[in-house]
């Protein structure tokens, strides 16, 4: 197995560190948060149980995209049942928990996080136990908080994947993609470029854009990720996804060869546990 370096931890708060350019884990930084000791999946099931979900299948950085539907209730009903071994994982993904339950702020403090003056946003990404996002690099700084469950990134320095060829075209509005994992890419390669990081519950992962990395649930879990930024390097950003999105959506730019638009027959099957 390639060597991956523990990527180090720091007892500062958050918000003097994220501007370093240096991934860094915050250990237990949200502990203390409401959401952290409270919520768990049958809660979370009981907000809204007929809500219609969309969920991912499989890895869909590296693999075709496909989607899955299912309701609220019985997808997080399914995470606290044991998943077959040769079972597909389902994973509901940059979801706006949210814009859906704004009640749930009350139980967040990300306000302690993030430096002052930025622009963030924020989305979830629930899922049973070996739910993986393949190896890509975001195009603005993320801070990622572990709520529920154990989750394991694998980071590569920004430049890795394009020194090995092999960088993906396929199209992610916010979002490089790489070919091959983690891993493999770390095969034969200078340790001294790969980290990993395995977050508990409380514990906050900063990742700054361009830093690659793959993340793999080693439990069913629960991650609020805080994409952020200062507002001219958001707003700027944000205008040129717009623009590519545009050619996107004409068919200009990734057709058929895209994270958001999966194979014909792929959003007609239920994932497991689905009503």
């Amino acid at each position: 197995m390639p060597m991956f370096r523990p990527l180090p931890a720091s007892e500062e708060a958050p918000a003097t560190r994220v501007r370093t350019s240096t991934p860094t884990v915050f250990r237990a930084a949200a502990a203390t948060w409401p959401a952290v000791r409270e919520w768990s999946f049958p809660y979370l099931a009981s907000l809204a149980p007929g809500l219609p979900v969309q969920l991912v299948a499989g890895n869909r950085e590296t693999e075709r995209t496909r989607f899955t539907t299912s309701t609220l209730g019985s997808y997080l009903g399914s995470l606290t049942r044991e998943a077959h071994p040769d079972e597909v994982p389902a994973y509901l993904k940059e979801f706006d928990l949210l814009k859906e339950f704004p009640q749930l702020r009350a139980d967040l403090r990300s306000r302690e996080l993030f430096p002052s003056g930025t622009i963030r946003s924020s989305a979830t990404w629930i899922g049973p136990s070996r739910a993986r996002t393949g190896l890509h690099c975001d195009l603005l700084d993320n801070l990622a908080v572990q709520i529920m469950g154990t989750k394991r990134f694998y980071l590569a320095r920004p430049g890795t994947v394009k020194q090995a060829g092999k960088e993906s075209r396929k199209y992610d509005a916010w979002a490089r993609l790489s070919l091959i994992g983690a891993e493999e890419l770390a095969a034969g390669q200078d340790d001294g470029d790969f980290f990993v990081a395995d977050l508990e519950p409380g514990d906050v992962l900063y990742v700054p854009a361009y830093w690659w990395h793959e993340v793999v649930n080693l439990t069913p879990g629960v991650l609020l990720s805080g994409f952020f930024g200062p507002r001219t390097r958001v707003l700027s950003r944000w205008a040129w996804v717009q623009a590519r999105e545009s050619l996107h959506r004409a068919g200009l730019l990734g057709r058929g060869d895209c994270t958001c638009h999966g194979h014909p027959d792929s959003r007609t099957r239920r994932a497991p546990g689905s009503a």
